[in-house]
This record gives structure tokens, sequence and C-alpha cells, in this order.
């Protein structure tokens, strides 16, 4: 069987509604609060937005590389499969890895990915909750257009597959993996897993806050691994006391969530006053902060 684009979309839409459908049964979308603009809207329209990005990128990235490397289509064709692959998938993570490590350090690429961790809730819908330009820094779709131009089209949609896969199974509010992680018989195969690739567990972590929650680290996408080697993982096994950003930061409306810098909130003088009054209470530098219950402070990025 080849593995083309519709046998990815089948892995990744059916993963979705297998989740989502237990999302409903538990009662995840019952939540108050969860049905506004502010939380499921932006989501939803940040998902409209990663779609029309992926295929802006593909487009451009496929007629400049036809364009400036004619001679170049196709090159990796007859390259051994498997190696390619595993190769393949390690650059795009070690860079998903740093793109997102970075977007906790550095406020301009903190304002990108900030929505991310808006949410009050972690679910299924907010998996590709992000400002528009994130979806161009990540590296998935131009390294995926190189791919393809290259002659191994398989191996980018086996990719594509996994990491929508990935995405649902990580940031869903069914936590699949807690029954494994305290089962006698499996609980030593979850240690090696959750030290390789990103589990509930661990990425809820990245979004909680509170004493599970640790938003300077757990940035591995799909692979858990460099996190692992970096020693910015943390294994909390435990459910988070809360999701979100401390109180007193920031949440900028559904609009320029989506779409800054096009769009940006204007506020009277007085109001710009009280805002950064605010954040000044939560940190008295220029970056955000998160207090834990054992009191511990972290670093979240720019407000």
């Amino acid at each position: 069987m080849t593995f083309d684009n519709t046998v990815a979309m089948s892995f990744v839409i059916g993963a979705f509604f297998l989740l989502f459908t237990a999302e409903v049964l538990v009662g995840e979308y019952k939540k108050k609060g969860l049905w506004t603009m502010g939380e499921l809207g932006v989501s939803v329209l940040s998902f409209i937005n990663f779609l029309g990005v992926r295929v802006v990128l593909l487009a451009v990235i496929s007629f400049l590389l036809l364009t400036l490397f004619p001679n170049g289509a196709g090159f990796m064709a007859d390259w051994p499969v498997v190696p390619l692959f595993i190769g393949y998938l390690l650059v795009e993570e070690y860079i998903h890895y740093w793109v997102h490590r970075f977007a906790h350090e550095f406020p301009l690429l903190w304002r990108f990915h900030k929505p991310h961790h808006a949410p009050e809730f972690v679910n299924l819908t907010i998996s590709y909750r992000e400002n528009w330009l994130w979806f161009f820094l990540i590296p998935n779709a131009w390294l995926g257009s190189i791919m393809v131009w290259g002659g191994q089209m398989e191996i980018a949609m086996i990719a594509v597959a996994i990491k929508g896969v990935s995405e649902w199974l990580v940031h869903t509010s069914i936590r699949w993996d807690a029954p494994l992680q305290k089962n006698p018989i499996t609980r030593p195969f979850m240690w090696v897993l959750e030290r390789v690739v990103t589990l509930p567990d661990t990425h809820h972590v990245h979004h909680g806050v509170g004493k599970y929650g640790n938003a300077m680290g757990n940035y591995g996408s799909f692979l858990f691994l460099f996190d692992t080697l970096h020693g910015t993982g943390t294994f909390p096994h435990a459910k988070q006391e809360g999701y979100g950003l401390p109180d007193g930061v920031k949440i900028e409306p559904w609009y320029e969530q989506l779409w800054w810098p096009f769009f940006k909130t204007k506020k009277a003088p007085g109001q710009i006053a009280a805002s950064v009054a605010s954040e000044q209470q939560v940190s008295q530098s220029s970056v955000t902060s998160i207090t834990t219950k054992d009191g511990r402070r972290i670093i979240v990025g720019a407000a």
C-alpha cells in the first residue's frame, strides 16, 4: 500500500473522532466557559489558519524548489527508506524542540505561541491553537515539502500521520496513559516509553499551573527524547490543578490571538497603566511567571 495523503488523513481524522467521542462521553464539552469565542472559537479558527498556512507553504516551497533547483527533483528517490525516515523524524523533531523552547524564552516568539497556553482547558480543540505566524515556524510543513520534492512523498505522508495523531493523543483530556503507568506489569515499559515519546502526562504538565505545572520544560512534540537528553523533562504522574496563564497576565482578544500583529488591541493610557500594574504583580521583570502551589517560580515568556 502506498502511504499517500488520503491514507495519512484517514489516520489523523480517525484518531480525532475516536478521542473526540471519548471526550464527549466523559462530559468534557459540558464544562463552563468552554463554548465561548475566547476558548473554543479561537481554537477552531486557529485550525483553519493552520490548514491555510500549510497549503500556502506547500505551494510556495514547491514552486521555489522546482524553479531554483529543477534538476534536483527526485534526488532522494533511490535512498533507503528506513534510515531516511528515521533521520527525517529526528531532524524535524529536534528543530521543533528548539523552536518550541525558544518560544518560551524569547518575547517575540512567545507572542506567536501564547494563544496555545491561554486556554483553561486542555482537550483536542487546543491542539492547533496558535497565532498564524507560528505555523510558518514549525518545521513539519517545509521539511515535508522538501521530502516530496526530493522524491520521498511517502515518508512525508507517514510523518504527517504520526505528527497529526500525536497532537490529538497528547492534548486529549482522556489521560489514557495513566492506567498503564500505575499498572505494575506495564509500568517498566511506560518508564522507558515516556522518556522517548511524548504522552498526555508529560504534555499536560507543560500546560499546567499549580504544583504539577511546568511550562519551562516538556517541549517535545512527538518525541520526548530531546527533553530527556537536555534535562528539560519532568514526569509528574499526576493530574494538574489547572491550566492556562496566571492571574494578572493579559490575555488578548480572540482576533489578536489569531492574527497579531495585523490586529492589536487599542487601549487608552489609563487602561495601559492598569494592565502594566496588573502584570507587575505577577512579575517585577519583563517576563511572565507562574508561581506554583509549592512556591516555585516558572517563567512562561513575555506578557
